[in-house]
């Protein structure tokens, strides 16, 4: 047995242990997770070393490689885990290792890993997404009387993914109005309980709070909590973009999504035999799985290629691309399959398993409501339109 089919048993092991019955069957379903069920099970793979195990073994990690990682978080999904790190650990855990300073990284790193610190990422404003260099959002600086340094901020951020939970919010500002768009730009670290901070919730039509509106109005912010220089916030925000991209083509939550489609197929009768015999739901059900699967081939080609030191380029966008345009294209599928039961919106996506109605598909409540998320996949970290633009200047050259 390889290391990697050691690990894939191991994590089976784990996960059939230490997940709970129901919070599987919630994630199974489509269903709302609540805060305290997410923390609940991080903290169970943090006492296990599984919480960031690619962080450095000096930060409580392990060091591993992008590939272990991978096998993972594909396991993770495949046994209907909770969504694990997020903004976090995978964003601003990052960031602080490789740029923060040293009190930075003994304040805030341990608090992250121990569920004590939940952050989010406050880069897009209401006329700066795609186009986020043309953020507005001001840090001034200014001295006090017995010479501490702070940032006076007042801007606001749009499309804060759980902001409503979030104890700290690291932002892009601008302390430059002078200098060229990307190079006027610092990296603030913001206590979501500061005076002039506040949050208003963005409801979808999917009935979640996933994305708020955070204004900052006079937030005075210590010097120290800037990372990397003055200025210097640009670079720092996309140090990490390339390697985003190959977990942005969701090739594990396809997987999972898929299956669902799969069981779907299986569960639902049309003209008196299973949907999955029907030429239409057929069709259209093989051309996603050989769709996910040429991802996943290419994928592994990139990983392949970092795995041998070599540099991830711009071409790494159309991962991100394709995995977004694919996972709604199975939601799409999974809605089309159930029907009428799928209604537009569903109060019961945010109940018990046990609430769900009898004689009612169980992945009916949360069918439309989770279609309608995906709606944001091809525009939150680069929209599509964006995303084909780049490869045409920077791959193709035209």
């Amino acid at each position: 047995m390889d290391e990697f089919a050691t690990l894939r048993h191991d994590v089976r092991a784990f996960i059939a242990e230490a997940l709970p019955a129901r919070v599987r069957e919630k994630v199974r379903l489509g269903l709302e997770v609540s805060k305290e069920e997410m923390v609940d099970w991080q903290r169970r793979l943090a006492e296990r070393g599984w919480l960031a195990p690619h962080w450095p073994e000096a930060w409580q990690g392990q060091g591993w490689s992008a590939a272990r990682r991978a096998v993972l978080q594909e396991e993770l999904v495949l046994a209907h885990a909770p969504e694990t790190g997020g903004i976090s650990i995978e964003m601003i855990g990052p960031i602080l290792i490789h740029h923060g300073t040293p009190a930075q990284q003994q304040y805030f790193l341990p608090r992250i890993l121990n569920q004590e610190h939940w952050w989010c990422q406050g880069y897009s404003e209401p006329n700066a997404g795609s186009d986020l260099a043309s953020l507005t959002t001001r840090a001034e600086r200014h001295t006090r009387a017995d010479g501490s340094a702070f940032y006076r901020v007042n801007g606001s951020k749009i499309w804060t993914s759980y902001a409503q939970y979030a104890d700290w919010i690291f932002c892009l500002v601008r302390t430059d109005t002078e200098a060229r768009a990307q190079e006027g730009i610092s990296f603030l670290l913001i206590d979501m309980r500061s005076p002039g901070v506040s949050v208003r919730p963005l409801i979808g039509i999917h009935g979640w709070q996933l994305f708020n509106q955070v204004f900052l109005d006079d937030v005075e912010v210590p010097v120290e909590m800037r990372v990397g220089e003055e200025n210097a916030g640009w670079s720092i925000a996309k140090s990490l973009l390339e390697h985003e991209r190959l977990n942005l083509s969701r090739v594990a939550e396809n997987r999972r999504r898929l299956a669902k489609v799969r069981a779907i197929g299986n569960e639902v009768m049309e003209a008196g035999e299973p949907l999955r015999n029907r030429p239409w739901f057929a069709q259209r059900f093989h051309a996603l799985e050989v769709r996910l699967e040429t991802l996943a081939a290419t994928v592994l080609r990139f990983r392949r290629l970092e795995r041998q030191g070599g540099a991830l380029g711009p071409e790494t966008g159309m991962l991100k691309l394709l995995g977004s345009q694919l996972i709604q294209d199975i939601e799409n599928l999974a809605v089309d399959a159930l029907g009428p039961d799928t209604l537009a919106y569903d109060r019961m996506a945010h109940f018990e398993p046990a609430d769900l109605e009898p004689g009612r598909s169980p992945y009916a409540a949360a069918a439309s409501a989770r279609r309608f998320v995906t709606r944001g996949y091809t525009i939150a970290g680069g929209t599509s339109e964006i995303q084909h633009e780049l490869l045409a200047k920077q791959v193709l050259g035209l």
